[in-house]
């Protein structure tokens, strides 16, 4: 296919940024289609959301009646898609793509939900529910709702990967789309990526089929992001992670003994993060499947499902500790059904209320404002947002934690910080569209974003970006950095935590690896020499 002449005047009116870039892409989809998939590998926060509308709109010209989906798999899909629908509408053009449904609307009956679909010419939904639907409407109706497809868009294609690549089979719900594609439904898939990882690309292209061509454009020059790790030590917090840490082992031994010795630490935290509670719960048949684990019998179930409750909630309480409020941990391990695993970390807990800090006011720093429970974290990003502001910066806060920002949020008010705004996934699309508008225009200091609340997005009117948290997955930190490339990047570590495993994962991606292997060289070479240099007793 090419592109349309046509096309160039339905889109010639629009305020589109990178326009030759994104033109250029399409052109190149076009040329691909339709007898390619195609894995497209281009940089974070460079619109390739509007890329996958654009050629939507490119082979809607050349046929009337052409149908697409657009899909994701994220903990914010349901967000992603309607993102993507309001970015329809805002660049005008979306009346050409058709009808659109969202099929995670409630209420409708599955007669109606069919006849939506096939009224749709623009499908915009969540994995999850479009295979649902597919195979409910399949199986009941015997009406094939993703019949006559010519383009299906998988945002965020890392997310088709097993979790991380760490062992775990890919979706059931991805595999059941693939397996549709190969039956006869030869639509081809438009996958979007930023991966930087050689491994991870391979992987997706060998994933989307041996038709799959990867479009890659990941040169950043001439942005340069600096990066500094920020090392925070606070003993209270060491010694309450030191604990939960000591108290995980046991239930990990139980379930490597009742699934599999071979599995490792992380394979099992990410298992209990992914339902494997909840499928043990409804094993009623034995021996029983457990992802690709066998569960034997009914003893062994009731072991595991202990084991993997106390698990769940040793892991959701280090991570509070790390990376919320020290209310929201508190709260969580004093609750009346977790006192008793609790038991000997609360006493423990008890340091945090009593450790009170002074944090400066905005227009007058002299002046203090001493508080007690502040996470470290937020006390250091006050000091460095105070820094970067005065110098006329515009920083940019992430956060994981919808009670941290909100607090953050509230304190750096209190403190007289200028023009603080904060996006969660809880934000209305009027809000977070004013709020981006005036943090482009240099209107807005400090802007806090949750994940849900900062997915998809452009922020390179950043100066300054702090990560109060370490992600799990490593991929939406590199998403994060990159989405405000170009500017200096703080990371707040908890010294002599589980945080350090992650931030050296996390180095080793952004090519800073081997300044740790040549830091510790010359830690042991500084050792080596005080000992040499250390005086022998005499002889007797």
């Amino acid at each position: 296919m090419d592109i349309p002449a046509e096309f160039e005047n339905k889109i010639d009116e629009l305020t589109i940024e990178k326009r030759e870039y994104q033109l250029a892409a399409v052109q190149e989809i076009m040329e691909a289609l339709p007898d390619n998939s195609i894995l497209l590998n281009y940089p974070y926060g460079t619109g390739k959301t509007i890329i996958a509308l654009l050629s939507f709109l490119a082979v809607k010209i050349q046929k009337p009646n052409a149908k697409f989906i657009f899909t994701s798999a994220r903990e914010a899909a349901g967000l992603r898609c309607r993102q993507a629908l309001e970015m329809g509408k805002k660049f005008g053009y979306i009346e050409s793509l058709g009808y659109l449904y969202d099929p995670t609307g409630k209420g409708l009956s599955l007669r109606q939900k069919s006849k939506m679909y096939e009224a749709s010419t623009v499908i915009f939904s969540p994995i999850t529910s479009l295979m649902n639907d597919y195979f409910e409407i399949k199986t009941k109706l015997r009406i094939n709702i993703l019949e006559n497809i010519d383009i299906c868009v998988i945002d965020e294609a890392t997310d088709i990967l097993a979790r991380d690549m760490s062992g775990f089979r890919k979706s059931k719900y991805f595999e059941g789309l693939f397996k549709l594609k190969e039956k006869g439904n030869n639509f081809p898939i438009l996958a979007l990526s930023g991966t930087r990882d050689a491994q991870r690309a391979s992987a997706i292209l060998r994933l989307l089929g041996k038709d799959t061509l990867m479009m890659q454009r990941l040169d950043l020059s001439p942005y340069e992001t600096i990066t500094k790790i920020h090392k925070i030590r606070r003993e209270d917090y060491i010694k309450i992670d030191q604990q939960i840490s000591a108290q995980i082992t046991k239930p990990i031994e139980i379930i490597q003994k009742g699934l599999g010795v071979k599995l490792s630490r992380l394979e099992i935290i990410k298992m209990s993060y992914s339902g494997a509670l909840e499928r043990l719960e409804r094993m009623n048949q034995f021996p029983g499947k457990l992802g690709k684990y066998q569960v034997k019998d009914e003893e062994t179930k009731n072991e595991l499902s202990l084991a993997f409750r106390r698990l769940f909630k040793f892991s959701h309480a280090r991570l509070l500790l790390l990376e919320s409020t020290p209310g929201e941990f508190l709260k969580y391990i004093e609750k009346d059904d977790n006192k008793e695993i609790f038991k000997n970390v609360i006493e423990l807990g008890k340091e945090l209320v009593s450790y009170r800090v002074d944090l400066p006011k905005y227009e007058n720093p002299e002046e203090k404002v001493t508080r007690a429970l502040v996470h470290p974290k937020v006390y250091t990003a006050i000091d460095i947002i105070h820094e970067h502001l005065f110098r006329g910066a515009t920083v940019l806060i992430f956060t994981r934690y919808l009670a941290l920002g909100n607090y953050l949020h509230r304190l750096l008010n209190n403190l007289g910080f200028p023009e603080v705004k904060y996006l969660s996934g809880q934000s209305t699309e009027d809000n977070r569209r004013l709020t981006l508008k005036s943090f482009d225009e240099g209107n807005v200091n400090v802007l806090i974003f949750t994940p849900l609340g900062g997915r998809g997005l452009n922020l390179e009117a950043a100066d300054v970006v702090i990560h109060l948290d370490i992600t799990t997955n490593i991929d939406d930190m590199i998403q994060r950095r990159e989405r405000a490339r170009g500017c200096i990047e703080y990371v707040l570590v908890l010294e002599e935590t589980s945080e350090e495993g992650k931030i050296k994962d996390y180095k080793k991606l952004i090519g800073q690896g081997d300044e740790d292997e040549e830091e510790e060289k010359e830690q042991e070479q500084e050792q080596e020499q005080e000992h040499g240099d250390e005086v022998l007793p005499p002889e007797e």
